[in-house]
């Protein structure tokens, strides 16, 4: 499994008059839960008809270019690949081989045999493999002329608007992809859906001419919305980073320990920071001070990852000094630990020695997250 590390950006900048914000840089879990024995993918595109005049006859049907609907499934597959680089879930990596399964109705063909799965995922040394087995696209174009206003300036500069007819072309695209998932080991589809995404475009101009012009192409079009759906399919078969924001009290100054507490933490001296808030929770005697420094202690605890004192401690801050801004981030902080309990089940390697995981078994262990801080000035 590939390493992964937490990125915290301390971000310098108020968050209200008495706050600063802190950006922390996290992961979501997946929409479906993997088997732990899954750490490596294949993809292999599947798209071909069974009989080349097949797809022939469907190009010139719906107008489609021969070779539009295969460069989407390729941007599809590098957007997958991209968005899986980030996550620390599967090593991936794309087949050569194009297998035939698609057909002209556009609907999922019979599952691959498993004697080709196992002998494709042996080739490329992985437990999965993930296939695109439909991949339809379409492209309408509708155009039209209104009436519209501009500014527009004489010889002596006096500007003035004017009434002028404007051309129009609207492009609405349209890509459905089918896509299975094989566990090889098992012998079962762990995963089979359809994805449907559409997005319109326009381009104006004084000309129906130009207008069609700088309108997106059917083979942009195409790639935009391939593009989407890897993203798509990325989060749901694996963890992806994620930014949540935290606010911390800076202010009133006068108030020693709640400033300087505020200065370390801005530096990235967070352990040094709680410390100072602690030290001047016990020094204080202003209520709304105390759950102001109980509030930054919590964030605090956080920031270097105990999830359970910062729990506490945002509680604290509500129920022994009545800050509501405590009450909300301790049912944050809630919800983060349940997340963060999804996350171990789907980040866990499986078990040393079990059956066909010796790729699994050769890689480190995953060591733990590495925090590295970046600050921005004003």
């Amino acid at each position: 499994m590939k390493r992964y590390s937490i990125f915290i950006i301390l971000l310098a900048i108020g968050f209200s008059s008495c706050m600063k914000s802190v950006s922390i840089n996290t992961l979501r879990p997946a929409d479906i839960t993997i088997p732990n024995d899954i750490q490596s993918i294949v993809l292999v595109d599947r798209t071909a008809y069974d009989r080349d005049a097949v797809g022939v006859i469907e190009g010139i049907l719906t107008g489609e270019g021969i070779n539009e609907d295969q460069d989407g499934v390729m941007v599809m597959f590098s957007s997958l690949q991209n968005s899986l680089r980030v996550s620390p879930r599967f090593d991936v990596i794309l087949a050569s081989e194009k297998l035939r399964g698609q057909n002209i109705l556009g609907s999922f063909p019979d599952p691959l045999d498993w004697r080709q799965v196992d002998q494709l995922t042996r080739k490329y040394n992985t437990d999965a493999l993930l296939a695109i087995e439909i991949f339809d696209s379409n492209f309408i174009v509708t155009n039209g002329k209104r009436k519209n206003t501009r500014t527009v300036e004489d010889k002596d500069g006096n500007k003035r608007e004017e009434e002028f007819t404007e051309f129009f072309a609207e492009g609405v695209g349209n890509t459905r992809i089918g896509i299975r998932l094989y566990d090889a080991k098992n012998r079962t589809v762990i995963d089979q859906d359809i994805y449907t995404q559409n997005k319109t475009w326009e381009a104006s101009a004084t000309s129906l001419k130009e207008a069609l012009a700088q309108l997106v192409s059917k083979s942009q079009a195409t790639k935009y919305l391939a593009q989407s759906v890897g993203n798509t399919y990325a989060g749901k078969i694996a963890p992806m980073p994620v930014r949540i924001s935290r606010s911390y009290y800076a202010k009133p100054k006068n108030n020693i320990y709640l400033s300087k507490g505020a200065r370390q933490a801005s530096v990235n001296q967070w352990e040094s920071a709680i410390d100072t808030w602690k030290t001047g929770l016990r020094n204080s005697n202003d209520r709304k001070e105390s759950g102001r420094m109980a509030y930054n202690i919590a964030v605090g605890y956080e920031i270097i990852g105990d999830l359970f004192l910062a729990h506490e401690w945002a509680g604290r801050s509500y129920v022994d000094y009545g800050n509501k801004k405590g009450r909300s981030y301790a049912s944050q902080l809630n919800n983060r630990m349940i997340t963060e309990e999804i996350l171990d089940e789907q980040l866990r390697l499986p078990e040393p020695n079990s059956e066909g995981n010796n790729k699994a078994n050769s890689k480190e262990q995953q060591d733990k997250p590495t925090i590295k801080i970046k600050i921005k000035d004003n």
